[in-house]
């Protein structure tokens, strides 16, 4: 009978990208596999509050107290993305592996550090921007490998929302997620980042070509846009389309894709919760959406325990991370 790996002792740094790290705080918590070993943030309101949520007693406003402890195996970071490079440098440093918030950093210069050092420590790095095994990303990956939907010649991917909350609950503004300084754009960026790792992972193809525009449409006095379009032309000559806002009206939030390949065509929207698909000559069925959950988690455990490459890596990170800053320079012009 073999013996199950004993579990994995992650630490969580940083609140700030609160939408991910409470739920993956959480999931720790819940899941025998892994052990929910410190809670660290620079506001002690905060840690303590998810101490309460997942029961894990251990907090701090020091990052070292997760990095340094030599029973921490993992670093989930989930700081505002300024922050980031250098606590997953400093991480990898010390051995341990790593899930990032989203994107991985403001710069390349500050991805490739972070990429210099996950490689030379070789440890495990998972983007959140990377969902591989979710019900709904098996679904389109296995329609794309069966080949049912042939060639793929074009993508639709849009997300609108309103502006993101500084905490849950918080009549505080949004704090970070609009502040320059702190994040690499506004809404464009803050939803992009997940479908340009998907459009990596259907369509197999680099980006050959970008161009888009920005706009504050709903909110002209933010210092970030409300809302950005892009267009990528694909080295294989397909064309896709990103759409992200937050000028969506409170609780209207709402998620859509369009695939279309030279056999079948695939779409989703969480608006209406279907799943539709249809091949050449014959007409859409649509179906219950599957659920497109966050498994940064199932990744992770699956890299360190049983050796299997997560999906996206540090790499697919740094060109996420690369295509939205070119995107943001041609839409400046």
């Amino acid at each position: 009978m073999t013996t199950p790996p004993a579990p994995l002792r992650i630490g969580v740094i940083g609140f700030d990208h609160w939408y991910a790290a409470i739920p993956f705080a959480r999931r720790v918590a819940a899941d025998p596999a892994v052990r929910l070993h410190g809670l660290v943030d620079r506001d002690p309101r905060r840690a303590a509050h998810v101490a309460a949520l997942t029961g894990c007693d251990r907090t701090s406003t020091d990052p070292g107290y997760v990095l340094e402890d030599p029973e921490v195996d993992a670093v989930a970071c989930f700081t505002s993305v300024d922050q980031s490079p250098g606590l997953c440098v400093a991480a990898a440093r010390a051995g341990k592996h790593i899930v990032s918030v989203k994107p991985l950093a403001m710069t390349l210069d500050a991805a490739d550090r972070v990429v210099e050092e996950v490689e030379r420590a070789g440890v495990v790095f998972v983007p959140s921007e990377s969902r591989h095994t979710s019900p709904l990303a098996r679904r389109l990956s296995g329609l794309v490998r069966s080949g049912r939907l042939g060639e793929l010649r074009s993508g639709t991917f849009a997300m609108d929302s309103g502006v993101p909350l500084s905490w849950p609950g918080s009549t505080e503004g949004p704090g970070w997620w609009t502040d320059p300084d702190r994040t690499a754009g506004g809404a464009w960026i803050d939803h992009a980042v997940y479908q340009l790792d998907r459009i990596n992972a259907l369509f197999g193809s680099p980006v050959a070509e970008v161009t888009g525009t920005t706009a504050n449409i709903a909110h002209p006095g933010l210092p970030v846009e409300d809302y950005g379009h892009a267009v990528l032309t694909l080295e294989s000559g397909a064309v896709v389309t990103v759409e992200d806002t937050w000028i969506a009206p409170p609780g209207t939030s709402s998620t859509r894709a369009h695939l279309v390949g030279s056999n079948g065509a695939v779409f989703h929207s969480t608006a209406t919760s279907t799943f539709g698909f249809a091949e050449a000559g014959g007409e859409w069925s649509f179906s219950k959406l599957p659920e497109d959950t966050f498994d940064t988690l199932d990744v992770l455990l699956a890299a360190v325990h049983d050796g299997v490459p997560p999906g996206s890596g540090v790499r697919t990170a740094r060109q996420t991370l690369a295509t939205c800053l070119d995107f943001y320079a041609a839409a400046r012009g």
